[in-house]
């Protein structure tokens, strides 16, 4: 691995993180793509051990974020939800929907669906790997299972030529 990747995955890994509670406040409270993800800056470029009483007001977002990436994924995700959708219902066994998921699993599954399908400088197991991570992150049980095997459906549809030779893919013929 390069010194430039060593150093780009905890900020991209932050901005994932990021971008995935920031699509979950927007449909929650109904804010624009703009309006939270400027609040979000705000309190970014705030959060700095001056201006913080506790530590815990570090917190989020952390300083690592790649604010630009998270842009993209966050702009992404809200400029095609319905295309993204109509790939995870795809995934999905024969009637269920993501509008049935819980909210913050359905928003994993669509900011790793758009990863997927829209970033080709990312390889597929990774985007996988990393989204597995953030659903361990809200979930103990079935859920981060779940967001594996959707999203190696996904990349098998989107980008079958990177997923030869992937872990899932040893033993099938």
């Amino acid at each position: 691995m390069s010194i430039a990747k060593f150093y780009m995955a905890p900020a991209r890994r932050a901005a994932r993180l990021v971008a995935v509670q920031s699509l979950y406040e927007m449909e929650l409270s109904g804010k624009p793509a703009d309006q939270v993800l400027n609040e979000v800056a705000r309190r970014r470029d705030y959060n700095n051990y001056e201006n913080c009483e506790t530590e815990d007001q570090l917190a989020w977002p952390p300083a690592e974020t790649d604010m630009a990436f998270c842009s993209d994924l966050v702009r992404g995700v809200n400029a095609n939800y319905d295309d993204i959708d109509v790939l995870i219902r795809g995934a999905m066994a024969a009637g269920r929907a993501p509008r049935q998921l819980e909210t913050i699993l359905r928003t994993i599954l669509r900011v790793g669906t758009y990863e997927l399908g829209q970033r080709l400088d990312i390889d597929p197991p990774v985007t996988i790997s990393e989204f597995v991570g953030l659903a361990e992150r809200f979930f103990s049980e079935r859920e981060p299972a779940l967001v594996n095997g959707l999203l190696d459906r996904i990349a098998r549809d989107l980008r079958p030529d990177e997923m030869i030779g992937t872990h899932s893919d040893v033993g099938q013929g």
